[in-house]
């Protein structure tokens, strides 16, 4: 798939979320949350790195999902922070501030960490049964990934879309970071 196919499949897939009504996203969003909560994995960890949605875009919003697996002794929470050209972990509790960042996310206010989170929670344009994963084409979260295994970090990744957002196939760049799970409003696929 070239760049054109690519952007179409942008356009498309954020123009259907974003003719979401708010109940719609709402709902669908708690279900998902609800989904992913309840994976062994998440879980299990001592630690999770998700991103705050973008409201406006119709991105799985993951308040109802740092509600539910919450953050404190026993459990870490950490944020996405742009910085230049790569991504960063920052600690993040609910309530904490936010600004917004380069692209308009929600970001918190804070300094880096150096840590490899046990789960990282991925927002997706698109996504295939293959864990192909196709994000907004900036390349933060496939730089992000690789950072963290060349540490020698290997962080369960999940992607988190909505049901219609899983197509048929997209291409796989040698860059590209696949998902390990894709949990939507009304299913878990496990790749890994």
């Amino acid at each position: 798939m070239d760049a054109d196919p690519k952007k179409r499949l942008r356009k498309r897939m954020r123009n259907v979320r974003e003719a979401m009504s708010v109940t719609e996203w709402e709902s669908s969003s708690g279900m998902a949350a609800a989904n992913a909560a309840g994976l062994p994995e998440m879980l299990g960890a001592g630690s999770v790195m998700l991103y705050l949605a973008m409201a406006e875009r119709r991105e799985v919003d993951t308040a109802p999902l740092v509600r539910m697996i919450g953050g404190g002794k026993e459990r870490a929470l950490y944020m996405p922070l742009c910085s230049g050209d790569s991504l960063c972990a920052v600690p993040f509790r609910e309530g904490d501030p936010l600004f917004p960042g380069a692209f308009g996310q929600p970001e918190p206010v804070g300094g880096c960490v150096d840590v490899v989170p046990d789960v990282l929670v991925l927002p997706v344009v698109a996504v295939d049964a293959r864990g192909n994963r196709l994000g907004y084409g900036k390349g933060f979260y496939d730089r992000f990934i690789s950072g963290l295994r060349r540490k020698g970090g290997e962080p369960f990744l999940l992607a988190l879309a909505f049901s219609f957002q899983i197509v048929d196939s997209l291409p796989k760049d040698p860059w590209d970071q696949a998902v390990d799970c894709i949990v939507t409003e009304k299913e878990v696929m496990r790749i890994r």
